[in-house]
């Protein structure tokens, strides 16, 4: 019979550890409807079409389509880590579910996408998940300032989370219930890529989690592209 030494006793345990610390990938495969709490990502589109959708000729970027935050997805998530692309859940998205999400969802693609990666992991239907996630994502007041403008905004991060707190205090969210994520953190450089919104399983306001504290900008200032 072979025996395993203290060297490779110690291999295992190491890599067993790293994979427990890896965020998104030790979850893969989770049951669906397992998870502490849930985030609507609002993608910047102006950042977007700078940044990629302009060279692939993406409709969102089109002259005149006058694109602000668009919903990017909604994700559940568990307070270290996140669950993705779960077993046991449908693998596709009806053509009526997708025609009825276009409205707030940018393209074909990105819904089919979201649903394989996030959507299985909701415990909810096709239909039932992006019903939610178009209510949510209408349920956030976007402040005045970030209503299509026509020149670029220069914020703090903080202060994005400050005002879209403000604009919402009334439904029950506070700053903590907002993440801005940056797009190149250089100092001086860096554009608002998105704002995530943290919900629990319920759909209720909620305090964001370890996740997004890792992903928010550190930037010292947000340039805010505007809209085209």
């Amino acid at each position: 019979m072979q025996t395993t030494g203290r060297a490779g006793l110690a291999g295992i345990l190491t890599a067993l550890l790293l994979a427990l610390a890896s965020p998104g990938t030790w979850a893969a495969g989770e049951r669906p409807g397992l998870f502490d709490y849930q985030v609507l990502s609002m993608s910047w589109s102006p950042t977007y079409c700078l940044e990629r959708g302009n060279r692939r000729r993406d409709a969102q970027c089109r002259p005149g389509a006058a694109k602000g935050f668009v919903l990017h997805g909604l994700w559940p998530q568990f307070r270290r880590g996140w669950p993705s692309n779960c077993r046991g859940a449908k693998r596709f998205v009806p053509d009526a579910v997708i025609r009825e999400v276009l409205d707030v969802m940018p393209s074909k693609g990105l819904v089919i996408h979201e649903w394989r990666k996030h959507g299985t992991c909701s415990g909810l239907s096709p239909r039932a998940y992006f019903g939610l996630a178009e209510k949510l994502f209408r349920m956030v007041r976007i402040p005045p300032a970030y209503q299509r403008p026509n020149q670029a905004l220069k914020r703090a991060p903080g202060q994005i989370a400050r005002e879209f707190a403000e604009a919402n205090r009334e439904k029950g969210f506070t700053q903590d219930s907002f993440a801005v994520v940056c797009s190149g953190r250089g100092r001086g450089k860096a554009l608002l890529k998105e704002v995530r919104v943290c919900f629990s399983p319920t759909g209720r306001p909620s305090r964001c989690g370890e996740n997004e504290r890792r992903s928010a900008c550190r930037a010292r200032l947000v340039i805010v592209p505007p809209v085209r």
